[in-house]
């Protein structure tokens, strides 16, 4: 008979997850240089590469909003991308703003989608004006674009 047959269903699992907690120190060391190898390989991408890897994930996380918006929420695709583009520009002239300010307009997003029955779609939006900020700020400091 297996050891495993020995125990209850309560002590097996107990030891499976302390077999799982508990690792060795060469696996810990393996799993640190693996993370650091992945954190190196984007840090010596160069600027532009990083730059389109930033516009890259913003476009993506806009198109998901547009595709929520047109399939999910059942909303004309002219008015989700009036809305995706008014986030942005929104995001864009706020840039320099404190963060209670841009706070104030993801909360406000927020309770208009509540009062027109569309709170799926304006969380969504907000999370565009997030990654809006998010990106241009990356890029400011990437020395890609200027600072108003």
């Amino acid at each position: 008979m297996s050891e495993a047959k020995n125990h209850s269903p309560e002590t097996s699992g107990i030891e499976e997850i302390q077999e799982f907690v508990v690792s060795s120190a060469k696996t810990r060391q393996e799993r640190k240089k693996a993370e650091q190898a992945s954190v190196s390989a984007v840090a010596s991408w160069s600027r532009e590469k990083k730059s389109v890897a930033v516009l890259a994930v913003f476009v993506l996380i806009a198109l998901a909003y547009v595709l929520i918006g047109i399939l999910a929420c059942k909303i004309n695709p002219v008015v989700v991308c009036v809305i995706l583009l008014i986030q942005v520009a929104i995001g864009v002239l706020l840039d320099q703003n404190p963060v209670w300010l841009h706070a104030c307009v993801v909360i406000a997003s927020v309770i208009a989608g509540i009062c027109v029955d569309q709170t799926l779609l304006m969380v969504v939006a907000a999370v565009v004006y997030i990654a809006a900020i998010v990106a241009l700020e990356m890029l400011q400091r990437m020395g890609m674009l200027k600072r108003a």
